[in-house]
C-alpha cells in the first residue's frame, strides 16, 4: 500500500497537560503531513477520554490500557471485563499502554505488574488487536510473560513502544508479529545504543513515534512534544537507514496495515 504521509503510532493528545487543544494538534500535524495519531490510555478513565476523542475525528484513533506504574490499582475481578468492552469499541485499534517497568524503586511490585499485563495481553489476544507494550529495565521479563500469553492466544501481535535497544527483544521478534516503534530519543546524540538498535531492526518491523508530550526530538528537542513531530523523527530514520522519505513512508504505512489488519474500521 502506498502512502505519502507520516503515522504517530503513540502520543497523549487526549488529555494534554499543557492545555493545547487536539484540534491544535490536528492542525499542525497537518503541516508537516502526519495524518493519522494513535492516542494512547494509561488508566481507565484516560482510556475513555481517548476513546471519545478518536470518536470525534476520523484520523484519530484509541488504544485502550493501564500503565504498569498503576498496577496497584488494577483489580482483574473488578476492572478485567470494563476494559474488555471499552477496548472493543471500534475506534478503540489496540490496548495499552501496558507492560513492565522497573526502572522506579517505588513502581508495584512485580507480582502485581504482572497480574495487570497478563490481563492486559489477555485482552488484546481476545480482541485480535495489537498490545501496546511498555517494557522498561525489564526486557526479559516481558518476552517471559509474552510466550505465556502466545501459548493461549497464538495470534498475540503488538507493538514494543519507545523501544530502548534491547538486544534480546530485537531477537524475539524476528518470528512473531511484534514490532518495534521509535521515538524522538533516535534522534538524541547519547542514543548511539538506539541507531545501533535501529541498523539490527528489520525495515518490516519498523514503527516510528512521538509519546507526546515527551521525548521531543533533534530539532525540537526540550519542547514540549507533539504529534506534527513525528516528521522529525521519520526523516531522521530515512537519513539514517540511506533510504526516501517516500521509500520509508511507505514502509512503515505497510507495517501498520499489517499489524492492524482486521482491525481498522
Amino acid at each position: 500500500m502506498e502512502a505519502n504521509f507520516w503515522t504517530d503510532t503513540h502520543a497523549h493528545i487526549h488529555d494534554d497537560e499543557h492545555g493545547r487543544s487536539v484540534d491544535e494538534f490536528i492542525n499542525l500535524a497537518q503541516e508537516k503531513n502526519v495524518k493519522r495519531i494513535i492516542t494512547i490510555g494509561i488508566n481507565y478513565n484516560d482510556s475513555i477520554k481517548a476513546v471519545e476523542t478518536a470518536e470525534q475525528y476520523d484520523n484519530i484513533y484509541a488504544a485502550v490500557g493501564m500503565h504498569p506504574e498503576y498496577a496497584d490499582k488494577y483489580i482483574r475481578e473488578r476492572d478485567y471485563e470494563p476494559f474488555l468492552k471499552l477496548a472493543s469499541n471500534k475506534k478503540a485499534v489496540a490496548v495499552g499502554e501496558t507492560g513492565l517497568d522497573f526502572y522506579y524503586e517505588e513502581n508495584p511490585d512485580e507480582n502485581r505488574q504482572n497480574i495487570l499485563f497478563e490481563g492486559m495481553a489477555d485482552i488484546a489476544g481476545i480482541l485480535n488487536k495489537p498490545l501496546v507494550i511498555h517494557s522498561r529495565n525489564a526486557a526479559e521479563k516481558t518476552i517471559k510473560i509474552l510466550d505465556k500469553v502466545l501459548s493461549k492466544h497464538s495470534n498475540l501481535k503488538g507493538i514494543f513502544h519507545c523501544f530502548d535497544g534491547n538486544i534480546s527483544v530485537l531477537d524475539w521478534i524476528k518470528d512473531k508479529n511484534f514490532y518495534i516503534s521509535y521515538a524522538g530519543n533516535v534522534t538524541f546524540k547519547s542514543a548511539e545504543n538506539l541507531r545501533q538498535a535501529l541498523i539490527n531492526t528489520p525495515v518490516d518491523r519498523l514503527l516510528i513515534e512521538t509519546d507526546s508530550p515527551y521525548l521531543a526530538p533533534v530539532p525540537v528537542r526540550g519542547k514540549k512534544n507533539m504529534p506534527a513531530n513525528v516528521s522529525y523523527t521519520g526523516e531522521y530514520v530515512a537519513e539514517f537507514l540511506n533510504l526516501p522519505y517516500n521509500i520509508l513512508m511507505e514502509q512503515l504505512e505497510n507495517n501498520l496495515q499489517k499489524l492492524m489488519k482486521g482491525v481498522w474500521q
